[in-house]
């Protein structure tokens, strides 16, 4: 898994990755999120779904510490085109009730 990351207008840093976020490339994938939330310019995380085909408990784990990070900052983590599948997950896991999922009309 590769994260693609650009910086869009009024300091959003929106990550979009492809395959499983799991024990092979979820630390990596925190990683390099991390090392970009450390600038004091991004006031928003915005994470790309529509190519994440699984997410492991590791997964999960990295994305609860971005939501912590970005917490701390006082900073909004959206998670966007989250598929059914991992919807599923999130909500069986209670993910969805700390959460902002935004979807459209295609992957709600």
């Amino acid at each position: 898994m590769v994260a693609r990351i650009s910086y869009l207008k009024n300091a959003v840093l929106y990550v979009e990755a492809r395959g499983k976020l799991d024990i092979y490339n979820a630390q990596d994938y925190l990683d390099e999120i991390k090392e970009h939330l450390n600038s004091k310019y991004v006031k928003e995380l915005v994470l790309d779904f529509s190519k994440i085909t699984y997410v492991a408990s590791i997964g999960l784990r990295a994305i609860l510490e971005l939501h912590k990070i970005m917490q701390e900052k006082n900073c909004p983590l959206k998670l966007k085109n989250v598929n059914q599948d991992i919807l599923q997950i999130f909500k069986t896991t209670g993910f969805d009730k700390f959460l902002t999922i935004e979807n459209n009309s295609n992957n709600a």
